[in-house]
């Protein structure tokens, strides 16, 4: 069984460790602890204490990590503390103060003409909630779900969040975690320093499937895919283990632990990230009721064990309720007409591996086929035209995930924004060797995941994503060797892009430009197809007010019939301020990866990061919303 190990980032507190190899250790009551790290914490490690990750051919950084498993990693080794501690005592001492209460913390953002802005976490304390996931009980519209990575239990953790009344009220709950039976692990069971990356996905008769990612950050190597189940008749508003209990009044679940889809504990070389959901809730469909999570393994096994080698996608299904998993499965393929560089790293592999690629989108249509987008930096030096030119890649299955084709390109992804590095840093808490968009310091890399759609009549399918192809041009710093893209910008004119497909995926249209003209940043889109065939995306938005200058943002919903001309909508009731390190130093620098959006059956629900915060004492701080608006 793992041993025990006291956070206490609980009491604000960060753990201070040497950093200079692979094992250290630090003390507990006395008594000297092994740290041992896994090549994905040592690869975030290194780049935290300003080590470039590799650059490609193309320019582009290799894929890393994500947030969740980045910001905990730092924060347990207590490596962004010097950073912020410049703005830390000034920040306390101009933040108002603050008087908690127990009375009741729902809040909703109310403007005439503009949907109601519903808190979905309504616990009553001030941690932070985003990266956030929206779905419809397809038995029940009333049914909505919400989830997102949430710390209110110190730490980084997820958090759940129920509607019975469409979005009206929500109940908050906590992702039971404990200790997962795990064959490979020592004792037979382990638990977790952080879960991340939540999603869900409701299959045909009303049960939800929810995901995350575990991993230790703290003492050991070890993490991993995991899964868990809400019998139909809980409608979300709690998580147990697949298999268990029923729907009874006397036959409630029992076991709360989770399944393990799969675990690094036979090689922690190896490295889980980012794992996304979809259910076959079609009543028609020959694969009805299976459920798919397809996620990245992160390959750190050249050189000395923290040395990136690829970042292939991987597939696994289940057929019996979430209670057994299929061996994960290898989907990102190969194919010469579009891919390049797989053998950089491992001469072993495919040149033509699409091999380095994060962000994996899985989608189900209504004959079963299964689609997964995904983001790829295999791009070839000739086809990239420009440094940091990647592209968005798709592949699908037709007989419920056995077989796969051969990867096609869904359009361009210029990973051209202005990064903060080493001597060049951008401001409000943005990560060395990320990408973001000043004035606001939210990393941007999320920018860059696809999301998918599908008419479930036309079998119209559409792609989403943003870039900074329209944007800059910027200065360039070459003190790594190599041209990187920072500040300062002649513009952050970041930009949202839709591609639609009539054949099934087999081809795609042009890239069409969603946002209006102007130099305004538009980013983190997240978008979905009603079965009217029009389109829908939304997506933050600095178009309003001064918010290009201070940084603030909005919610866009944008529609669309034919991907060509568009509407727009303001969703937020008011500007969300920018997170500065200054104004709360706790929380800047991350507002997750990825919002949500989902069409059912005439309405599009919307959740996202919100840094608006409780209204008392004008602390701003993030929170996740939900709006619904008619879909005409």
């Amino acid at each position: 069984m793992k041993r025990a190990l006291v956070c206490m980032l609980a009491l604000g507190v960060l753990l201070a460790v040497s950093i200079p190899g692979s094992v250290s250790s630090t003390k507990r009551s006395g008594t000297a602890v092994t740290v041992k790290r896994s090549g994905a914490v040592k690869f975030i490690l290194n780049m935290e204490r300003g080590k470039a990750p590799p650059r490609l051919p193309n320019g582009l950084f290799v894929p890393v990590p994500s947030g969740g498993m980045a910001n905990t990693v730092a924060e347990a080794f207590g490596l962004r503390t010097q950073a912020r501690a410049a703005v830390r005592a000034s920040a306390r001492s101009s933040v108002p103060g603050v008087t908690l209460s127990v009375s009741g913390c729902r809040n909703v953002f109310h403007s005439a003409g503009r949907p109601d802005n519903v808190r979905a976490n309504v616990d009553c304390g001030f941690r932070f909630q985003s990266e956030e996931w929206v779905a419809v009980n397809p038995t029940d519209t009333k049914n909505v779900v919400v989830s997102q990575n949430d710390s209110k239990l110190s730490g980084n953790r997820t958090g759940v969040d129920f509607s019975l009344d469409g979005g009206r009220h929500f109940g908050d709950s906590v992702l039971p975690t404990g200790r997962v039976v795990i064959d490979a692990a020592p004792g037979g069971e382990w638990s977790f320093d952080a879960f991340s990356d939540p999603v869900h996905a409701f299959d045909s008769r009303g049960n939800l499937y929810y995901a995350a990612v575990g991993f230790d950050a703290f003492q050991d190597a070890f993490g991993g895919v995991f899964a868990w189940k809400s019998n139909s008749c809980l409608k979300g508003s709690a998580m147990h283990t697949p298999g268990s209990g029923g729907c009874g009044p006397i036959d409630p679940p029992l076991s709360a632990t989770a399944i393990p889809v799969r675990t690094n504990f036979d090689d922690d070389t190896l490295s889980d990230d980012k794992e996304f959901i979809a259910a076959d809730y079609f009543t028609g469909s020959p694969f009805r009721d299976n459920v798919y999570l397809t996620w990245t393994i992160f390959d750190f096994s050249c050189g000395a064990g923290a040395d990136y080698c690829e970042s292939p996608i991987f597939f696994s299904r289940s057929t019996d309720g979430g209670v057994t998993w299929s061996d994960p499965l290898e989907i990102s393929g190969s194919n010469p007409d579009i891919c390049d560089f797989g053998n950089l790293f491992d001469p072993t592999k495919d040149q033509h591996a699409c091999n380095f690629s994060q962000a994996s989108y899985p989608l189900v249509g209504p004959d079963g086929t299964i689609y997964v987008a995904f983001n790829n930096a295999n791009t070839s030096a000739e086809a990239a035209v420009i440094d940091g030119v990647g592209q968005q890649l798709i592949v699908k299955s037709t007989d419920g995930g056995l077989t796969w084709t051969q990867p096609v390109k869904i359009g361009d992804d210029f990973n051209t924004q202005p990064f903060s590095i080493p001597g060049n840093e951008l401001p409000n808490g943005c990560p060395d060797f990320r990408p973001c968009l000043p004035p606001n310091g939210y990393r941007a890399d999320g920018d860059h995941f696809p999301s998918l759609g599908i008419a479930n009549g036309s079998g119209k399918l559409a792609a989403f994503w943003s870039d900074f192809r329209n944007g800059g041009p910027c200065a360039v710093d070459t003190s790594l060797g190599v041209p990187v893209p920072v500040e300062p910008c002649a513009n952050h004119n970041n930009d949202v892009f839709a591609s639609i497909s009539n054949d099934g995926g087999a081809t795609w249209g042009p890239t069409r430009l969603v946002t209006p003209g102007g130099e305004e940043a538009q980013w983190q889109p997240w978008g979905d197809v009603g079965d009217n065939g029009k389109l829908y995306v939304a997506y933050y938005d600095r178009k309003y007010g001064t918010c290009e200058q201070t940084g603030c943002n909005d919610i866009t919903l944008a529609s669309s019939a034919d991907g060509t001309s568009w509407q727009y909508k303001r969703i937020t009731t008011g500007s969300m301020p920018n997170l500065t390190c200054e104004s709360n130093f706790a929380q800047c620098g991350f507002l997750g990866d990825y919002m949500s959006t989902r069409w059912w059956k005439g309405v599009v629900h919307m959740v996202w990061g919100d840094t608006r915060g409780r209204k008392v004492g004008g602390v701003p701080e993030e929170d996740v919303y939900y709006a619904r608006v008619a879909a005409r």
